[in-house]
């Protein structure tokens, strides 16, 4: 059932001329800066070659790139969840999935994994992206496969945090807008930290951190174990909410 409903949610996405204006968007940004950053690259080279340990391609190109693609997953992420389960509740198509005989686990896993496919194609444009530079390059493919990681990883907690927003409201809007606060905050909760004044906790719980670090070839299970519970965490509340809407049929 949960790939019936995964399905379900793919199609439905692709179907809707939404889905490729973003698609197309992001794309446009990220390959913009992509190439921006390779034309910087290769006007520094010879002040490059002067430097002792001077930054490669990776770091230099494909590292800034899958920032820029994560700062726009926060953009993002609200727009392609909002109508995951509020539209559904509005319509009234969700109180016949929870009248079926299929558990709200399924409901919510199919609904996430339909919208990773979405997210996948995101995830794949950047690597693809950045394998074309070891046609005339050599690259960093350690920090380069835990750069895309983190990529992946991100994506998966803004998405699941977009269907728990979604399954909160009958309104798109408030769960984009809700969506859109709650990663906005957790993308600059440590600012002031990272100046010295806090730390602690905050520093825990920002989102870039644990990105950065994983963008820079460091593999730290806290950082994978960060999105990991994030991502769980939201489809945990997601599930229990949809319980409590079946209990009060």
């Amino acid at each position: 059932m949960i790939g019936t409903i995964a399905r379900r949610e793919a199609q439905a996405l692709f179907r809707a001329p939404l889905a490729w204006v973003v698609l197309a968007a992001t794309q446009i940004i990220v390959s913009w800066q992509f190439l921006a950053l390779l034309d910087i690259f290769m006007e520094e080279q010879p002040r490059l070659r002067a430097l002792a340990n001077p930054p490669g391609i990776t770091q230099a190109v494909c590292l800034p790139t899958f920032g820029v693609t994560a700062m726009v997953m926060v953009l993002l992420a609200p727009v392609l969840t909002m109508h995951a389960l509020s539209g559904e509740r509005r319509s009234g198509a969700l109180k016949l999935y929870l009248s079926a005989p299929v558990s709200a686990t399924e409901i919510v896993l199919g609904k996430f994994f339909g919208l990773l496919a979405l997210g996948a194609i995101v995830w794949l444009l950047n690597a693809l992206m950045a394998a074309t530079l070891a046609w005339g390059t050599a690259l960093d493919y350690g920090t380069l496969g835990a750069a895309l990681l983190g990529l992946a990883l991100l994506v998966m907690a803004t998405l699941a945090v977009g269907l728990l927003f979604s399954s909160l409201t009958s309104q798109p809007a408030l769960a984009a807008t809700g969506t859109f606060g709650f990663l906005l905050l957790i993308w600059m909760v440590d600012w002031q930290s990272g100046q010295g004044k806090t730390a602690g906790l905050l520093a825990w719980l920002s989102m870039p951190d644990h990105f950065q670090r994983l963008s820079q070839g460091l593999l730290d299970t806290a950082d994978i174990e960060y999105f990991l519970l994030l991502t769980l965490g939201m489809l945990l509340l997601a599930i229990w909410r949809l319980d409590g809407d079946r209990r009060a049929f």
